[in-house]
């Protein structure tokens, strides 16, 4: 915009230049015959229209110029309002992949808590919480041994209740996995719930990874 004003300037001030000294040189008055003025002004037209179609032809490039820049940071604030829209939605998707694991996180732990909580072995006396807390010693700890024994019959049901858990850990396994990769995409940071989770089956997992009763690939991920 500023170089169009300068540019109307300097046509001013030719024009005006241009007028002075032929004026100067000359002698024009008001009182100067009409075939004087009529050359004078066949003189001007040849002087001046070159100049001004030339200062025309200038500031249709600058306008050309200006249009094109123009253009150019109207495609850049497009591609960055885009962009900025792109990750808005990559992180709303996120956030909803995250809640959903969390979601699916609480119905397995609320499972597996029930399966460790409550009396299910030896005529429904007896919880895995109860034998856990008496050690994995075989020896020391007969509802352990129990347990144990129990479990060599694949048709029992102490075996097909310690196979439940052995799969809703490996599912919480793979959960906490998924759901750590979403925080991270996220935040970047570590998520606290991660560790306490894993902490809060860590000691299941050992005392059954002992004799085999879950596996032992469970030992990585708790």
């Amino acid at each position: 915009m500023k170089s169009l004003r300068g540019l109307a300037l300097a046509a001013f001030v030719i024009m005006i230049s241009v007028l002075c000294s032929i004026i100067a040189q000359f002698g024009f008055s008001p009182d100067s015959p009409i075939e004087q003025w009529g050359a004078f002004g066949d003189f001007i037209g040849g002087t001046l229209n070159p100049i001004f179609a030339f200062l025309s032809f200038i500031c249709l490039l600058m306008t050309i110029v200006l249009q094109n820049t123009e253009l150019k940071e109207t495609r850049k604030e497009f591609t960055r309002v885009a962009n900025a829209n792109e990750q808005q939605l990559s992180l709303i998707s996120n956030q909803q992949q995250k809640d959903d694991t969390y979601k699916v996180i609480q119905k397995v732990t609320e499972r597996l808590n029930k399966n460790y909580n409550e009396n299910r072995f030896k005529e429904k006396t007896l919880s895995i919480h109860k034998i856990i807390l008496g050690g994995a010693d075989y020896n020391k700890n007969l509802d352990f041994k129990f347990l144990y024994e129990a479990c060599l019959d694949t048709n029992s049901d102490e075996y097909k209740i310690i196979k439940y858990i052995e799969k809703d850990l490996f599912l919480l396994k793979d959960l906490l996995e998924n759901y750590d990769k979403l925080t991270n995409f996220e935040t970047g940071e570590y998520n606290p719930l991660i560790n306490f989770y894993r902490n809060e089956y860590l000691e299941l997992v050992k005392t059954l990874g002992t004799y085999n009763l879950v596996d032992h690939s469970l030992f990585e991920s708790f």
